[in-house]
This record gives structure tokens, sequence and C-alpha cells, in this order.
């Protein structure tokens, strides 16, 4: 069972080359956190255990040039707690030029 209201963002079509910041709201409940890790590079983190909120900036750069049409992404951010367990969030988008 996750600590957050709603684990998974999908930000649906974005147009890319600006970043974008995701919210996720801890609930009542979450334990100490220990750890944020996100598996890219191009998310950075801010938590703010005051308010439980988690705004993750999406650098959300621009498309490379051999991708063709609109490119599927999905971003992970791993939550480890003092009490050793973990929470996996996720964002995802469709991109497009």
């Amino acid at each position: 069972m996750s600590h957050w209201i709603k684990p998974e963002i999908n930000l649906g079509v974005i147009k890319a080359g600006s970043p974008k910041k995701v919210v996720f709201t801890a609930k009542e409940d979450v334990p100490t956190i220990i750890a944020i890790t996100p598996y890219c590079g191009c998310t950075a983190t801010n938590y703010n255990k005051d308010t439980k909120e988690l705004v993750i900036t999406y650098s959300n750069a621009a498309i490379p040039d051999q991708v063709k049409g609109s490119q599927t992404i999905t971003k992970r951010i791993d939550i480890k707690y003092l009490d050793a367990s973990v929470d996996i969030l996720i964002i995802k988008a469709t991109r497009i030029r």
C-alpha cells in the first residue's frame, strides 16, 4: 500500500522543450523518508516534510532527431523509509515536438 495519495501521475500529451513540475502528496501516515531516488538525471526532487509534498521537476528536453513521431516516457522515483519500506512513484507522458 502506497503512502502517497496518487502514486502515478499521467501528464498526458506534453510539448518537448520546457520543464514540467509534478507534485505528489503524501498521506498523513507517511513514515520518515530517508532517501528519494529518481532513476533519471532528467528529474530533480524537492520534498517538503511540513506540507508532505514532493515536487518533481522533469527537464523535458528536446526530442532527439532520430526519434520519429511522439515519445512515450515513464519516469520512476523510489522513496525509501526509515522502517525499510519502499514506495515507487511514476510519472508518465507522451511527448511531441
